[in-house]
């Protein structure tokens, strides 16, 4: 697959160094982006050595991102364009995503720091909102170690620099693959920008890792399909102190089902090696593999749209730490949606969670404990769109 995405970057530089082309105007940059507030309330096990022990029960929550983005279309037909997306608080990772593309009849190729295939494509049942979702959603108030989310891919940092190649629609299927060289090269500071010498490869970090996401879409008379399958895989873990990091390998799988106002659909990934190898704070030896699967409803009248959800996480660890926790996580939201105008959304949830840990009182990541542990949470937002 490497050969094949460094043979389409080829032929496209040949191209258009074969046939020079111009446009009429240069790039001009266009401003747009999201800004999502939330406000939850959440009640949990909070009893000492609890989850929820000495969180708070309520708060504001927010996200938002401005993107700046701007294309021209060459003489000879070839759209080139760019996205850079800014953080809208201070961050870590001030600056989400950047990267370039060119689009044509060919599909389209993007170079920069944007998400893996799988992560890119991925199918997700209908019934979340802007803020709210039985996944992997924007706001999550249960106090857990991890969300449900079912569109993970494999590299250290999801938006390190890579190659992206979207092919055409052909009949409604369509082919999303990437290459990462660097798993863990971002920014700047990870010497993905102006550099001299290549990067370095730190202990335990990946590279040369693929993804592939396959996706069909087909609407019928008042119905329509959507589905989609494909994986990410790790080519090479660098040697790190004792045994090494087995390489991950990821598989996801979705369909969505839509008849007039209704929508339903249902979605699976299953991660090995999600966790190989020694941890810094666990200790021993961790073999953790990890499956979600889930499915939600939605149906929309005007301006309104309710929706359910489901989500069931499987966490098994068969590494030698005498503290390996197995861990079963499940959360079920129903969310509202209101359209008050276009590009500007007023949601709401109820959800609940629920967690069993084997055997109770093992450590989690963090070197904390975990317990079996409940939450019900509620919480209204907004999602603007700009």
């Amino acid at each position: 697959m490497k050969k094949v995405l460094l043979g389409t970057t080829a032929l496209l530089g040949a191209g258009l160094v074969a046939s020079p082309a111009f446009a009429a105007d240069g790039i001009k940059l266009g401003v747009g982006g999201f800004f999502k507030e939330a406000y939850m309330v959440v009640f949990d096990d909070d009893n000492e050595g609890e989850a929820g022990n000495e969180n708070n029960t309520d708060g504001f929550f927010n996200d938002a991102e401005v993107h700046f983005t701007g294309s021209t279309v060459l003489d000879n037909g070839l759209e080139v364009g760019a996205r850079i997306e800014l953080e809208g608080e201070n961050d870590g990772d001030q600056i989400d995503e950047a990267w370039i593309y060119f689009s044509g009849g060919f599909g389209e190729v993007r170079i920069g720091s944007d998400d893996d295939a799988l992560a890119n494509a991925c199918i997700v049942p209908p019934g979340g909102t802007g803020n709210f979702s039985a996944f992997s959603p924007n706001q999550w108030g249960a106090n857990t170690v991890t969300s449900n989310t079912v569109c993970n891919g494999v590299d250290d940092k999801g938006d390190a620099q890579k190659l992206v190649y979207i092919t055409p629609s052909f009949g409604g299927f369509q082919l999303t693959v990437s290459y990462t060289p660097n798993g863990g090269d971002e920014s700047h500071t990870d010497v993905a920008g102006p550099h001299v010498g290549m990067p370095v490869n730190n202990d335990g970090e990946s590279r040369h890792n693929l993804s592939a996401y396959g996706t069909y879409s087909f609407e019928g008379d008042g119905w329509g399909l959507t589905a989609g399958a494909g994986g990410a895989w790790e080519g090479h873990v660098e040697q790190q102190p004792g045994p090494d990091r087995q390489e991950q390998d990821f598989y996801q799988a979705g369909l969505n089902l839509t008849f007039g106002n209704f929508a339903v659909g249902g979605v699976f990934e299953y991660e090995h090696d999600l966790l190989d190898g020694p941890d810094a704070t666990l200790g021993g030896n961790n073999d953790v593999d990890q499956w979600v699967a889930g499915g939600g409803a939605s149906y929309t009248m005007d301006a309104w749209t309710v929706g359910l959800q489901y989500s069931h996480l499987d966490q098994q660890n068969d590494g030698s730490d005498p503290t390996s926790t197995d861990l079963q996580q499940d959360r079920v939201t129903v969310t509202g949606n209101y359209a008050m105008g276009p590009g500007i959304n007023i949601d709401g949830e109820l959800g609940y969670t629920w967690v069993d840990t084997d055997p109770e009182g093992g450590l989690n990541a963090d070197g904390e404990e975990i317990d079996d542990y409940q939450a019900f949470e509620i919480g209204i937002g907004t999602n603007i769109t700009f």
